[in-house]
């Protein structure tokens, strides 16, 4: 199940980055774009969960560590709240890592 996540910039720029790893409340991501990450910088995302809609969140930096950048998840829509519950949830049955 794919989770593709892009960092949104002013206007229409987007620049993907990795999921290293994800739970209901944050997500651990990797970019060159993230380089520059400090804990308590807010970033937009764009969010899509297997084959779901894409969802806008906001996160929040919480630690950074060999280009790896811990973030919390501080402003979703409800919508997206719920999508990443169930994508969790079902990666949890799955037997994969969340």
């Amino acid at each position: 199940m794919p989770a593709r996540v892009a960092l949104v910039g002013d206007g229409l720029l987007r620049e993907m980055v990795d999921v290293v790893d994800i739970s209901v409340g944050g997500m651990a991501l990797t970019a060159a774009v993230l380089s520059g990450a400090t804990p308590g910088k807010r970033m937009k995302l764009s969010i899509a969960l297997g084959s779901d809609e894409e969802h806008a969140i906001e996160v929040e930096t919480r630690w950074t560590a060999g280009g790896v950048v811990g973030v919390e998840v501080v402003d979703a829509p409800p919508r997206a709240a719920q999508a990443i519950s169930r994508y969790v949830a079902e990666l949890l049955e799955r037997g994969g890592s969340a």
